[in-house]
């Protein structure tokens, strides 16, 4: 998947899910930048290069299979601490992810997205604040 094996896709998975899980417990956010930073650390693997469409699509595939892994025990999106370098709300793929999951309608508000975002952003955060 996107040039990786399946072994070195799954690592880059675990280490995505052990990113965020810490950011969470810290009580912050991350953005895209400093994820792709911390896959390098953690997994030796290159880095992905934002300026090429495929690398951006698997940075947003790998936080889509984050919330996957996820869901269920934290009751929220984890990707939702992730941001954009310089942005104030995570990207599209997270809205696209939501409104899959049924989670968020598909053509939701500006208002409606903030509200979205920011009650899975404290959902995240109030899980992982006593782990």
């Amino acid at each position: 998947m996107y040039g990786k094996t399946a072994v070195e896709w799954e690592q880059l998975v675990d280490a995505t899910v052990h990113v965020l899980e810490e950011r969470a417990r810290a009580g912050a956010v991350v953005t895209y930048t400093e994820v792709n930073r911390a896959l390098v650390v953690r997994t030796g693997q290159r880095p992905f290069d934002f300026s090429q469409p495929d690398d951006r699509a698997a940075v947003g595939r790998l936080l889509g299979e984050a919330v996957e892994r996820t869901l269920d025990e934290v009751g929220a999106m984890i990707s939702a601490i992730t941001l954009y370098q310089g942005g104030n709300d995570p990207g599209p793929g997270f809205y696209a992810l939501a409104a899959e999951k049924g989670l968020l309608t598909p053509k939701a508000s500006p208002a409606q997205r903030l509200n979205f975002w920011t009650g899975q952003a404290n959902r995240v955060y109030a899980h992982y604040r006593f782990l």
